[in-house]
């Protein structure tokens, strides 16, 4: 027996990038992780009240998966950087059904 169709890949709510060069925590409670992401960025009360930088680390997404599919992930990290350093390409992956 063949391993279903994946269904094409689609965007219809425009989901926009978000910077997250900050911080980032896995935390894994099986079957599940959830991955949180930071970006670092001045308190805006105290840039716009007291012309003063402060700066907070703001979570700016978290995603809940499963192992497999941060396995998958890991995976594909793996492969990106092995012969590549700068990672300066495209990958896709993920476990191959739904949980």
């Amino acid at each position: 027996m063949s391993a279903p169709e994946e269904p094409p890949t689609i965007d219809p709510d425009k989901v926009p990038e978000t910077l997250c060069a900050g911080r980032f925590n896995i935390s894994v409670s099986p079957p599940l992780a959830t991955i949180t992401f930071t970006h670092v960025r001045p308190k805006i009360g105290s840039l716009i009240d007291e012309d003063k930088i402060v700066l907070e680390s703001v979570v700016r997404a978290r995603i809940v998966t499963t192992l497999d599919q941060l396995m998958a992930m890991r995976d594909v990290l793996n492969n990106i950087f092995k012969d590549n350093p700068t990672g300066a390409t495209a990958h896709s992956g993920g476990a191959p059904k739904l949980n």
